[in-house]
């Protein structure tokens, strides 16, 4: 049985046998199609069997009802509002963490008492039944009633940051310690009320991967150069055309750290892409798109084009955008190229793409210098 559906399967190990739960997995997956992969199917069938405590790793916006175990980490202060039809409403956020990472938790009027009264204190203990949803950061579980229950069990929380190739879409609480490799710039942008923004995007880098890093307004200015370690807590990841990113926010906090990182730039391989990462290329120009014109929603007009990358391993379709599109106006096939920090995502056709932001690097060499 694969770790996939193993792990589900550990629930329920008394109730069934591993022949009869995999066959059962199968036929969830054949039943309900391209709706139900076997992790899920595996899920519904041990909720046949009752409930299931899921590790808070597993926790997505998409799980729906969940039961789990964590530690209270962090709890917030009770606030209040008014409701639209009258009255006052009461909130408070608690985040909980076991061994595979954290998620907030949302209690509402009277299930916020007990944070009022501090019957709900830190290093607690929790069993926690609710649904799930894709909250402001990242993956929230929203109580129900009676779905809090103190218990005795031994929970290690994880401290260590974790590795960019762990971090997903829709993570909250994210804390992760990684090397600058391209310090971005700081960008205005207007707001809806008329006031200005800033926006930087930093690229991050450690042993498993790269990833983006959106800082705004204040932390937008923090003095970053190449090579800096940067330390980063409290903040959150979201799916941006077709990749992860993660972005600080207000209660996030980033500073420089002098723990060294390790980092070493890799050239992935077209059979290696995976849709989602921030990645590097390196082969040979075997195909040339037509330059095409768009209007953007300001009304200004873009380009892009497309070309073809191989190396021995198989092939992928770039997209150049704007000033990138100039590179290949005198641009031979079998020319050499060399893409650093371009996007890989999902195409129309389910194959891997890549895709050139601003902070890419592109570089050629004529076919006769390959080597």
């Amino acid at each position: 049985m694969d770790q996939e559906i193993g792990e589900v399967y550990e629930q329920i190990k008394d109730m069934i046998s591993p022949e009869e739960f995999e066959e059962r997995v199968g036929e969830k997956v054949e039943l309900m199609g391209e709706l139900c992969d076997r992790r899920t199917a595996a899920m519904l069938v041990a909720r046949e069997f009752g409930e299931v405590e899921l590790k808070i790793d597993r926790i997505r916006p998409e799980t729906g009802k969940v039961t789990f175990v964590g530690k209270v980490v962090a709890i917030s202060e009770v606030h209040e509002f008014p409701r639209s039809g009258g009255g006052v409403g009461r909130v408070a956020n608690v985040t909980l963490a076991d061994e595979t990472g954290s998620v907030r938790i949302v209690l509402w009027d009277e299930l916020a008492e007990p944070v009022s009264t501090g019957e709900l204190h830190l290093d607690q203990t929790l069993r926690v039944r609710g649904f799930t949803r894709e909250g402001y950061f990242g993956t929230e579980v929203t109580v129900d009633r009676g779905g809090l229950e103190e218990v005795e069990a031994e929970i290690t929380t994880r401290t260590e940051p974790l590795k960019i190739s762990e971090v997903r879409a829709d993570m909250g609480d994210i804390h992760i310690l990684a090397r600058v490799l391209d310090p971005g710039t700081v960008r205005e942008f207007s707001r809806r009320d008329g006031s200005v923004g800033l926006v930087r995007s930093v690229i991050l880098g450690d042993s498993s991967g790269k990833i983006r890093l959106t800082l705004w307004n204040e932390k937008a200015e923090i003095d970053l150069a190449e090579g800096d370690a940067l330390e980063v807590t409290n903040a959150l990841s979201r799916e941006r055309y077709g990749s992860v990113e993660v972005q600080a926010g207000g209660y996030s906090v980033v500073k420089k750290s002098d723990v060294p990182v390790e980092y070493q730039e890799k050239m992935t391989q077209v059979s290696d892409l995976a849709a989602g990462s921030i990645c590097s290329i390196s082969g040979f120009v075997s195909g040339l798109g037509e330059v095409r014109e768009f209007e953007r929603d300001d009304g200004t007009v873009g380009r892009v084009a497309n070309i073809y990358v191989s190396d021995g391993t198989g092939r992928v379709r770039v997209a150049l955008w704007n000033d990138q599109v100039r590179l290949i106006e005198d641009l031979d096939l079998g020319s050499r190229i060399d893409i650093v920090d371009c996007m890989a995502r999902a195409g129309w056709n389910g194959d891997v793409e890549l895709s050139c932001g601003w902070s890419t690097r592109v570089t050629f060499a004529p076919p006769e210098e390959r080597g």
